[in-house]
């Protein structure tokens, strides 16, 4: 190094800000709830070569498949980085080109400082709509790519002409249901990027474009270093895990996910092989969702938050995908629902991983992503689409309880409010929207609890299309803690309940209510040892119910009061 560790760490942390302001400047400019309120995207800093040396704190599937998305671009593109200027981008979707699924838009953005590049700023926004062939919502039913959307290889655009009013944003928004909202998240990601390439420029001219470089390197080498220190002290070892996926659509069968973890010398490499083949469904995992997941699964449970999360923790790891698995799936193949199997990459390397370290892996939580959608074709044109990304309750661990109604580890968006989904979608009414008691794993330490969301519909030519997980299979406790609930969807109509597979479509009728009800996390540890005035506080704050109590804490003398 020439430049003082003061300095270098200063930048470092100037470049976390930095990310975060693209972040709040996407969500704040953004048109669609799914953006604006959920916060289903993510920023970051790349250096010139397309690593991440600084991520916002968003969505960590997205964050971590970035670098990746940059370098397939460019080998896609056989691009010359010295060609390109301040005038281009870079704008992908595609998933077989470092993308995650259509929904989600990429774009790259070059950073320069007196005539030389020194970085790039790039995000990634879920979209509303993408086209696709069976119309606004899931395609459950699709078998190939290009019926989930419209395909955007990695196209190198010069801004003002291929974009704002050009023809590659008429082309794209043209195919698009609700262009609008559409249109509005996409200036909003170039806002985002705006504020990255501002902000560095502003930096580079108050401490010079070698020295941001340097702490950009440096940053990179200080995440590695801690990385393989903390898996330096995990023994030496290789352990196997595994998880499954409820069903295929339309099928019986559950689909795993297999890891062989080995550790050895600083180093870790997971193989995935013994995975399930890859299916015709949209159940099918990215390559850069897998490999996201993968370094989320390990980070998690080993890095301390003064770890840099950026690509130089990624160093430590090798992942073995193998091709034509569901983690890497053949070109074509649909890949709509990939978070189902990028979480059971999750739970997999953390199920290995319980077996080299306890104290640090929790039990399993609900550990999905349910995507709901409500479309509604209106007689004089157009589309409203109502869409939601909702998570569940978090497993617990050797020290703490589970967190309730949260969205998962890889995804972390927010919950959407109540109101916020009224305001603009007149056709529903919330009814209820609430934690579910005794929905959470027993244990010395109780899971955390899964909700409840009620919707009313008022209006005629609604459909509802969702996938969730957890049907079927109930996510797994630890340490001799209980498994907890599982989900269901339920539509009431008049007197009737009609219970849904997953996933699942049907034609609403008014006064239909939609009942989503998804599950909590599982238990670690002995519900014996769980004491008593942690069980009374349970009950009194109506998390568990006097019964739940009695089934699975029979031996607690709980306080008279």
């Amino acid at each position: 190094m020439t430049t003082d560790p003061t300095t270098l760490a200063i930048l470092a942390n100037a470049m976390h800000a930095i990310a975060d302001e693209m972040g709040a400047t996407l969500v704040r400019s953004a048109f669609s709830t799914i953006v604006r309120e959920a916060r289903d995207c993510a920023c970051a800093l790349l250096d010139a070569d397309g690593n991440v040396v600084a991520q916002a704190e968003m969505i960590p599937i997205h964050n971590g498949g970035l670098s990746l998305a940059f370098k397939k671009s460019v080998a896609q593109l056989n691009l010359d980085l010295s060609t390109v200027g301040p005038q281009h981008a870079i704008l992908l979707n595609d998933p077989y080109a470092g993308g995650q699924h259509l929904n989600d838009i990429i774009v790259f953005q070059p950073i320069f400082h007196d005539g030389e590049m020194i970085g790039w700023a790039g995000n990634t926004a879920h979209h509303l709509d993408i086209g696709g062939g069976r119309g606004a919502g899931i395609h459950i039913d699709a078998n190939e790519l290009i019926q989930e959307g419209v395909v955007i290889p990695p196209l190198l655009l010069e801004v003002e002409r291929d974009l704002r009013g050009g023809p590659v944003e008429r082309l794209l928004f043209s195919n698009v249901r609700t262009a609008e909202l559409g249109r509005g998240d996409f200036y909003a990601q170039l806002a985002a990027n705006r504020t990255g390439i501002e902000r560095v420029q502003d930096l580079a001219a108050r401490v010079g474009a070698s020295v941001l470089r340097e702490a950009m390197a440096e940053t990179l080498a200080y995440a590695e270093r801690r990385m393989r220190a903390a898996i330096a002290e995990i023994p030496d070892g290789t352990w196997t895990g595994q998880a499954c996926i409820d069903n295929d659509v339309h099928g019986d069968e559950p689909l795993y996910v297999r890891v062989k973890v080995s550790v050895a010398q600083g180093g870790m490499t997971l193989d995935f092989t013994g995975t399930a083949p890859q299916v015709r469904s949209m159940f099918n995992s990215s390559e850069a969702s897998s490999l996201a997941s993968a370094i989320s699964a390990v980070r998690s449970v080993l890095a301390d938050k003064d770890i840099p999360a950026n690509d130089g923790c990624n160093r430590a790891l090798t992942i073995l995908l193998p091709q034509g698995s569901i983690l890497n799936p053949e070109p074509g193949r649909p890949v709509r629902a990939r978070i189902l199997a990028s979480y059971r990459v999750l739970d997999a390397v953390h199920d290995a991983l319980a077996q080299a370290i306890p104290p640090k892996v929790p039990a399993q939580g609900f550990n999905s992503t349910t995507g709901l959608y409500l479309v509604q074709r209106r007689s004089g044109g157009g589309v409203r689409i109502y869409a939601d990304v909702l998570g569940g309750g978090y497993g617990a661990a050797p020290d703490y309880d589970g967190a309730h109604a949260l969205a998962g580890l890889l995804s972390s968006s927010r919950n959407t409010p109540v109101e916020a989904i009224e305001q603009i979608h007149d056709q529903l009414r919330m009814l209820h929207y609430r934690l579910v008691p005794d929905s959470a794993g027993a244990g010395r330490f109780r899971g955390g609890l899964g909700f409840s969301r009620a919707i009313e519909v008022l209006e005629e030519g609604i459909e509802l299309s969702f996938y969730s997980e957890h049907f079927r299979y109930p996510p797994r406790g630890k340490a001799g803690g209980k498994d907890a609930a599982c989900a269901s969807l339920v539509v009431r109509r008049g007197g009737q309940a009609l219970n849904l597979p997953n996933p699942g479509v049907m034609t609403l009728q008014k006064g239909d209510i939609v009942e989503l009800t998804v599950g909590g996390g599982a238990g670690w540890g002995d519900p014996a040892e769980r004491g008593a005035e942690a069980i009374a506080a349970d009950i009194r704050d109506g998390l568990i119910t006097p019964a739940f109590a009695a089934r699975h804490y029979p031996a607690a003398r709980l306080p008279s009061h």
